[in-house]
């Protein structure tokens, strides 16, 4: 059997990628055990028991391995034909945030909408399907790719509607990730670097009118980048995250011996969960942890190279784009190599929606496993037109 590429399909004999499987599994367990051990004195003076954020999160892994079934067990290729019906509710829920959610008391941020006993964001769940719609876009549009007008210019008008509307969410962490993470597709999938000039433009303007809004995000980053650092004002976070990260030195101080967790260190079960695996389990625990995202990253990206089709290529490209990104994102954060800002660590930190997109994500990218084949590199011609360098 032939694909769109000329390779030969090689079926379904190596089954699906397991060190893949094996490193997201051994991540969601990390997640487990980190955020009762972060949360439990937290929920037993709010709720009086030890295990009530842990039997919230249990629902919540339950529900994104719903989503990982339903990733891996339906063929990728529905997934990039629904993609532009797809694209559209995500639009449709963003604007939603900004009619139906309510206001963060403390960053006055709109991102989040209730349904119930469950909260979502809208914005985690646009990044997976502006994934699924440029891989559909690029694959559909390569042979037109050169021509502007023809070719990208449809593609950047929905990313700016998207951007925009996070934006107006005042979530600059979410338009930083959507900009890195599409800017790297398309270049993948075969757009010009002058023309991914027009697209680093649109999202500078829109971050810099997000930050013209937004005195909080103006002052987090003018701290950071004056190298004015508050650790009893606005880098009070980062500043018990650093305490954290030291305490434990090598090896930690321990399993649930975290003394950060007692209300010093905010967030310590969700965006700064690292801290605490730094603190209970060390250099050891957190290089344990980089590790294997590391180990996501290169199956990811082996799936990419060995997919049946630009689709699956580009599709296992997002995929692992938007988890490895993301989770470098946090790390920047927790050790205070970018301004602070809400950025969870996929599969780690207490959070529904960004365990539901990066476990239906891993069900995709091991559904594209399943049909891989032998992928060359591309030759020093593709190489040069892509550059803008030789004929088209």
């Amino acid at each position: 059997m032939k694909t769109r590429s000329g390779a030969t399909f090689s079926g379904e004999k190596g089954g699906p990628d397991t060190l893949l499987w094996l490193s997201v599994s051994l991540l969601v367990m990390v997640g487990v055990v980190m955020v009762y051990s972060a949360s439990s004195f937290r929920a037993s003076e709010r709720a009086g028991s030890l295990t009530f954020i842990l039997q919230r999160h249990m629902v919540r892994v339950a529900i994104a391995f719903g989503a990982f079934c339903i990733g891996y067990l339906f063929d990728y290729h529905y997934l990039t034909r629904l993609a532009r019906a797809l694209v559209m509710v995500s639009i449709l829920c963003l604007v939603g945030v900004l009619l139906l959610s309510w206001n963060d008391p403390v960053r006055g941020s709109m991102r989040w909408i209730r349904l119930g006993p469950l909260s979502f964001q809208p914005s985690e769940i646009a990044k997976m399907t502006l994934v699924i719609y440029l891989a559909d876009f690029l694959s559909r549009k390569s042979r037109v790719l050169d021509d502007f007008k023809k070719g990208l210019l449809p593609c950047l008008l929905v990313l700016a509607v998207v951007v925009g509307l996070v934006a107006m969410e005042r979530n600059l962490s979410c338009v930083i990730h959507i900009a890195i993470l599409s800017s790297l597709l398309l270049f993948a999938g075969g757009s010009r670097i002058r023309h991914l000039v027009v697209l680093g433009a649109i999202f500078l303007a829109v971050a810099g009118v997000s930050l013209a809004s937004s005195s909080y995000q103006r002052d987090r980053i003018r701290a950071w980048a004056a190298d004015d650092f508050d650790p009893r004002g606005k880098d009070y976070q980062v500043y018990q995250s650093m305490i954290a990260l030291g305490s434990g030195g090598a090896t930690g101080v321990g399993l649930g011996q975290s003394r950060q967790k007692y209300y010093f260190l905010p967030d310590s079960h969700t965006d700064f969960v690292l801290s605490i695996v730094g603190e209970e389990w060390g250099f050891a625990g957190t290089s344990a942890v980089m590790i294997l995202f590391l180990v996501f990253a290169w199956r990811g990206i082996r799936i990419a190279l060995r997919a049946p089709d630009p689709q699956g290529r580009l599709l296992a490209t997002g995929i692992t784009l938007l988890v490895f990104l993301y989770a470098m994102l946090n790390v920047a954060v927790v050790i205070h190599a970018i301004p602070t800002t809400g950025v969870p660590l996929p599969f780690v930190s207490y959070g529904g929606s960004s365990l539901l997109v990066g476990l239906f994500g891993t069900g995709v990218l091991l559904n594209i496993s399943r049909m891989s084949i032998g992928r060359p590199f591309a030759s020093a011609d593709v190489a040069r037109r892509r550059l803008g360098k030789g004929k088209p």
